[in-house]
């Protein structure tokens, strides 16, 4: 009888957690940053983005089973990459093209978004991430992006589209964007614009869209924008709090190296926690690379979703 009403609440809580949740999902391509980089004797390069993914590469994937569609067709996520980041770029000021033969490589090791929900009570979640490595004749870069968002859809599922499939990829084509800059260009926003951004967020805290501001200041390239970000990183709102603790690393502020790790030591949610460590996996130094194998080894232990989503995330840097 016990395992009857087992079976019966996990048949119960599968089809909650399934409930009218569509086979795919209509997204929209990303609309590029509007504020371009103070450009100064910026190289021009062509890039070639080359897919090394060696799992599934099945892009989204989790609880719930759905495709991606874009423009009525099925999500190609590499070229899809390709042609936005490249975009991107050129949006912010910078030279670049595409180029099947050229010698700056942009290598695809992971590439994909999992989404899970407990039960129809609590959110929709992705989580959006990528390894790839940047390679040229003088070196090979490693970069990752990770992004976590959530919804609780109330009347019907198309509301995650927006927060939990939009918005997060539309932080990955950027932040892959930013991360190309910082190694290929070295270029950034003007203090001027970093200070206006910082006013349009400042007038806006309020609003959960503002979240987006916050990791620009990230893509910004300019140090002027890591105080604002470190004050950022004790913001009540979740996402505000989320995207400044990862643009601390994007914008390489190696200095708050200890407030990492003080984050994802002592924070109180998983998602903080998470983002820390992908903020010290970021900085990509001798000592972050230390932190970060020390914590995989302690989480090796643990089999419960913290240990194996943080290991997954780790796993991104190494």
């Amino acid at each position: 009888m016990k395992n009857l009403i087992k079976i019966t609440l996990l048949a119960t809580t599968f089809v909650a957690i399934q409930g009218c949740a569509p086979s795919s999902y209509k997204i929209t391509a990303p609309v590029t940053s509007t504020n371009q980089y103070h450009v100064e004797n910026a190289p021009s390069h062509t890039l070639h983005f080359s897919d090394k993914r060696d799992t599934s590469k099945k892009f989204n994937h989790g609880v719930l089973k759905a495709d991606l569609v874009l423009n009525d067709k099925p999500l190609q996520p590499i070229s899809f990459l390709q042609e936005h980041v490249v975009l991107e770029l050129q949006a912010r000021g910078l030279p670049a093209s595409v180029l099947d033969t050229s010698d700056t490589e942009i290598r695809v090791n992971t590439l994909n978004m999992r989404n899970h929900r407990t039960n129809a009570y609590t959110p929709f979640i992705t989580f959006t991430m990528l390894s790839a490595d940047i390679v040229t004749p003088e070196q090979t870069k490693r970069i990752a992006v990770y992004v976590k968002r959530g919804k609780v859809p109330v009347w019907s599922f198309d509301e995650i589209i927006e927060p939990t499939l939009n918005q997060p990829i539309d932080v990955l084509v950027k932040e892959l964007s930013a991360k190309i800059n910082q190694t290929l260009y070295k270029q950034q926003l003007a203090d001027k614009d970093v200070q206006a951004l910082i006013a349009k967020i400042k007038a806006n805290l309020d609003k959960d869209i503002t979240y987006l501001d916050v990791y620009q200041l990230g893509f910004s390239n300019n140090p002027s924008a890591v105080d604002y970000l470190v004050e950022l990183t004790k913001h009540d709102g979740e996402y505000i709090r989320l995207a400044a603790i990862s643009s601390l690393g994007t914008i390489h502020a190696v200095e708050h190296f200890q407030l990492l790790k003080d984050l994802y030591k002592n924070s109180r949610t998983w998602s903080d926690r998470a983002m820390a460590l992908k903020a010290i996996g970021d900085l990509d130094t001798k000592e972050t690379r230390t932190f970060l194998l020390n914590v995989k080894e302690t989480l090796s232990a643990g089999d419960d979703k913290e240990s194996i989503w943080s290991t997954e995330l780790i796993d991104l840097y190494l």
